[in-house]
């Protein structure tokens, strides 16, 4: 007997990998050293691109088709991104 395959779910937000910088703070901010001073992060985000505007892009970790919802959600100033690059492939 042949396996049943089951439908496949097609995300409507495309998979995307962001590099961007964000700000950072050393963990003791008070009587700070100059050497102390940290430097901007680079982050790398994966998720789902569920919103762009021209100041923004919004990543989702999860989406639920169920619900029409998102869990894990960032927002990143444009600015701040420095490559964004759409996923693709089979797993």
């Amino acid at each position: 007997m042949p396996k049943k395959r089951s439908k496949k779910f097609v995300t409507p937000y495309p998979l995307v990998w962001v590099e961007w910088i964000d700000s950072c703070e050393p963990a003791d901010n008070s009587e700070v050293e100059d050497c102390d001073i940290p430097e901007p992060q680079t982050m790398y985000q994966v998720g789902h691109l569920v919103k762009v505007t021209e100041e923004y892009v919004s990543i989702a970790g999860c989406y639920k088709p169920g619900l029409g919802t998102y869990d894990y959600v960032i927002t990143i100033p444009q600015s701040a991104i420095k490559k964004i690059r759409r996923l693709t492939g089979k797993v």
